[in-house]
């Protein structure tokens, strides 16, 4: 028997079958139970023998050749599927799973991208050159190469799940250790220079307090409450906007999902009550983009990238050193990334200054 089967043998003359059943009878009798060798034919044991024998003068074991030759025959068995298939499969399952619109869109971007420059082509065709082939002609920053490539790999991690190739080639496209390192280094210096100055800060206040009452609901929002510049502040509904907590709706937010920022900072309130009290608050705001570029002119330099939102954090995280507090109000999905890019990118002693800032010039608010 052998895995729960009758094993056959057959011999070349029933004589020969009848003496080696009655040696077999005599050997169970007897107790004894035959190995599994020795039931093997002459031939075969010699076939097992010189196996052996080859393996071992090689240097591996017979059985590295039985699992190398086992997958062979896998892949041969494994679906084909074109790598642009393969990425609209991949973003439709990536949905269902519920990410994020922002990293939906993101990856859809990259993703396409790659697979309109390998039309055609299998998805197990495409190696770790591919890969870097496809970074290397967009001539991007070290840090976008690492998005792009980690939006590959997710790719093809997703691939080896649905068995459709054996291995992720990306893996090994990935930079090392010091250059991930010196990514994060760059991307700190940049977001320390994306954050604007308590003095910057304090200068566009007061110009659009003295200039333009009406848009101070904006920048307040942004700049004291984190919200997101292109829709969060500007369409926020102003009864989620009180003394004690501002929810951001679902509706508005980034992220798709709702976020109470909480607890306001005293300047916060101060400016909000003055708002208020204006009686002129009308969202949303109209010509925003022409009268927000009129205003920040005041700076007399290009402005940074998501200065206001990017001030808010550092500043925020800076005074309370709670990045799991500043992270919420941000609408993150973690503190991780918070801690890395915004420690130390102000100090106390200016975000306290920061936190000062309140209406009315020289009314400064203090904690």
């Amino acid at each position: 028997m052998e895995q729960g089967r009758e094993r056959t043998r057959s011999y070349p003359t029933k004589q020969e079958a009848e003496q080696e059943k009655q040696r077999r009878l005599e050997l169970i009798a007897q107790g004894h139970v035959p190995e599994p060798f020795d039931l093997l034919q002459p031939h075969q044991k010699r076939e097992l023998f010189a196996l052996h024998e080859r393996a071992q003068a090689r240097g591996y074991n017979p059985w590295d050749a039985v699992h190398s030759h086992e997958k062979l025959l896998q892949a041969k068995e494994t679906p084909s599927i074109e790598i642009g298939e393969a990425v609209k499969l991949c973003l439709a399952d990536k949905e269902a799973e519920g990410v994020s619109p922002r990293t939906l869109q993101s990856l859809r971007s990259v993703l396409l991208r790659f697979a309109s420059r390998h039309e055609g082509v299998l998805m197990d065709e495409l190696d770790a050159s591919n890969a870097t082939d496809f970074v290397d002609e967009l001539r991007i920053s070290l840090r976008t190469r690492l998005g792009y490539l980690t939006d590959l790999r997710t790719l093809f991690s997703w691939g080896m799940q649905k068995c459709f190739i054996e291995e992720n080639p990306v893996v090994a496209a990935m930079p090392g250790r010091a250059t991930r390192k010196r990514i994060m280094l760059a991307k700190r210096s940049r977001r320390r220079e994306q954050v604007l100055s308590v003095q910057e800060c304090r200068k566009l206040m007061r110009w659009v307090e003295e200039n333009d009452p009406g848009l101070l609901v904006y920048p307040v929002l942004c700049l004291f409450a984190g919200l997101r510049p292109e829709r969060e502040a500007p369409e926020i509904d102003w009864a989620d906007v009180t003394f004690a907590d501002i929810t951001v709706d679902a509706r508005i937010a980034k992220d798709g999902e709702t976020r109470i920022i909480e607890p306001l900072t005293p300047n916060l309130v101060a400016w909000l009550k003055v708002i208020g009290s204006s009686g002129t608050i009308s969202l949303p705001l109209r010509n925003l983009k022409r009268r927000w570029e009129r205003a920040r002119e005041v700076l007399g330099r290009d402005w940074p990238h998501d200065a206001m939102r990017h001030s808010y954090a550092s500043y925020h995280f800076a005074m309370y050193r709670d990045a799991g507090l500043t992270a919420k109000n941000l609408g993150h999905p973690n503190a991780t990334l918070l801690r890395k890019d915004y420690n130390n990118a102000v100090t106390y002693a200016e975000a306290n200054a920061f936190w000062s800032i309140g209406p009315g010039g020289g009314g400064d608010q203090k904690f």
